[in-house]
């Protein structure tokens, strides 16, 4: 996400600032694959992980940038009532190893300093679970159906 503001009380950023931001760290070179934040940001409520998922949709339809394919995270937290968890509907579902998962996890905890017992930490899913799309066309589709306009 660049460096846009990822705090707790995020204001709204326009899009056209979330796309440049991301156009920027992506353009110039093709992918086969690019992993980015759901549309409803994996958890209730991550404004900057929404308008990022937006924004790389926006940009793959428009063609800003060129990747193959594009998964976005499939998370969902039931209104906050527990912590993230897979999509019942997502396309992929992955149980990491005991040892991705626990480079997963020192990633929060030694490289961005959360506390083990932090939410953040809490938070850090065994599984990992992901909406597929091979056509921008198909990526647009699933934002309109949970809701968001791209």
């Amino acid at each position: 996400m660049g460096d846009l503001d990822d705090g707790p009380d995020q204001a709204p950023l326009p899009a056209e600032q979330v796309r440049e931001t991301a156009a920027g760290l992506l353009a110039g070179t093709g992918y086969n694959l690019i992993l980015t934040h759901g549309p409803k940001g994996e958890y209730t409520r991550h404004r900057r992980h929404a308008e990022c998922c937006q924004a790389v949709v926006e940009l793959w339809r428009t063609g800003g940038i060129d990747t193959r394919r594009l998964w976005l995270f499939a998370y969902e937290d039931g209104g906050r009532a527990y912590l993230p968890r897979v999509d019942e509907d997502a396309d992929r579902r992955d149980v990491l190893t005991d040892d991705v998962y626990l480079e997963k996890r020192g990633l929060m905890t030694d490289l961005y300093g959360y506390e083990p017992d932090s939410w953040e930490a809490r938070t850090t899913p065994r599984e990992e679970g992901f909406w597929c799309f091979d056509s921008a066309q198909a990526a647009v589709k699933r934002l309109a159906a949970c809701g968001v306009v791209s």
